[in-house]
């Protein structure tokens, strides 16, 4: 089995896929999987130009300050910071790429990682692909445009493809095909045409995106639409990118900002777009550093779902300390007195505070952790039909554990996290 990365924006390292490889490779181990071989197909060589273009804009404005000494040049061109490092190299990468020169160039180095990592496993027949960012671009123009001369590497990487290896799974990270789409003109008839010519009907794909990555769109049933043989699956990441967005957005739920927005919409909106602005950054890289994009991925490679309602049970019967409920007489109060599961929290109040409320990101279930008046920590986990599948407790010595082990769940498994206040 190979595993065959593409880079996006802004990458200078060869080894940009470690994090997220090393991950990937947990995954495997756990589940008692054979680990399979990880190529990187970098690229970054070939764009060489956006150094220079910012030393002529950081001359230009030094040429302003020099002319007029009192104005201050953060004031009058304002987020530098940002726009180099993050404007500038999306917009650059893309604008490399659409170069005809440089993306005939960018094509055929990313054809000879790819035919260099077949030809050193010549035993391995089956080929995952993970693409990133700008690198998702290049790999739909690749795979399914029909504007290339004859001669330019695509051709060769579609015969890999086709010849020496299977494609059976493509996952997407922090992608905006759809927008560039709209310079390629991909029509679903030209990607059904692939799919039949290269025998890909079945090819898995998934699309993540996180929540605040301001790049990342999913891949829309327009350009899948009628009967086109390509199914998408779009999957979302919803906690914060870091820590900086987590204290802006809990700021903006505080009383004070809820009160003064009811009296000003715009106060709200503020903090809207100053949590999105926040995030929006290390939400498009941190997939490659992500533990739940490594288990979407491995799932995608895989081809296995096995719920993760199992998994977190299983997580929590490890964890030091932890004693099982017998739950049989709370369920049967659930059963005989409607509505009971909704009310607990009402009737228990302070005695029992409900601290995480997390559902998992497969649809499987969910899990509640309780801190009673003791502070001792319960925790309970629910099926997809609010059955209780799970309940137990640890005391004060190993509540610290637990607290660390709902967190990694949350970290890997969970959708989304609402903690009680």
């Amino acid at each position: 089995m190979l595993v065959f990365f593409i880079h996006g924006v802004a990458e200078s390292k060869v080894k940009f896929a470690e994090p997220l490889k090393s991950l990937i490779k947990n995954e495997f181990l756990t589940r008692g999987k054979s680990l399979p071989y990880f190529h990187t197909g970098f690229y970054a060589d070939v764009l060489n130009s956006k150094g220079k273009i910012w030393n002529f804009i950081q001359q230009e404005l030094e040429s302003i300050r020099q002319e007029y000494p009192k104005s201050n040049t953060q004031d009058i061109f304002r987020g530098q910071e940002f726009r180099e490092q993050f404007l500038s190299d999306f917009i650059g990468d893309a604008f490399a790429y659409l170069n005809l020169e440089r993306g005939a160039k960018i094509r055929a180095s990313i054809t000879e990682h790819l035919e260099d990592f077949i030809n050193n496993h010549p035993e391995e027949k089956e080929i995952h692909i993970v693409a990133h960012s700008m690198g998702t671009v290049i790999l739909w123009d690749m795979l399914f445009s029909n504007k290339f001369q004859h001669g330019d590497a695509v051709f060769k990487f579609r015969s890999l493809i086709k010849d020496k290896v299977d494609l059976v799974s493509i996952t997407t990270m922090g992608s905006p095909v759809i927008l560039f789409n709209m310079i390629f003109d991909i029509k679903a008839e030209t990607i059904n045409e692939f799919l039949v010519q290269y025998q890909k009907e079945n090819l898995k794909w998934i699309n993540i995106i996180h929540s605040s990555d301001m790049i990342a769109y999913p891949i829309s049933t327009s350009l899948t639409s009628g009967k086109s043989y390509l199914h998408v699956e779009n999957k979302f990441i919803t906690t914060e990118a870091n820590h900086i967005e987590k204290s802006i957005k809990n700021l903006g739920k505080s009383s004070p900002v809820e009160a003064a927005s009811q009296l000003n919409a715009g106060i709200s909106h503020a903090f809207s777009f100053a949590t999105l602005a926040a995030g929006a950054g290390d939400a498009h890289i941190n997939y490659w550093k992500c533990p739940q994009t490594a288990k979407m991925i491995v799932d995608n490679i895989l081809d296995t779902k096995e719920k993760i309602i199992n998994l977190v049970i299983a997580h929590l019967e490890s964890v030091p300390g932890m004693t099982t409920h017998f739950h049989g007489v709370t369920d049967f109060i659930e059963k005989t007195i409607p509505n009971t599961k909704n009310k607990w929290g009402e009737w228990l109040g302070d005695v029992d505070k409900l601290t995480y409320d997390l559902r998992f990101v497969d649809g499987s279930g969910r899990l509640r952790l309780r801190q009673n008046i003791a502070q001792i920590p319960h925790v309970s986990v629910y099926d997809s039909d609010d059955k209780c599948q799970f309940r137990g407790y640890v005391g004060l010595i190993h509540a610290n554990g637990l607290q660390k082990e709902v967190e990694i769940i949350q970290q890997k498994y969970c959708l989304l996290n609402i903690t009680a206040l």
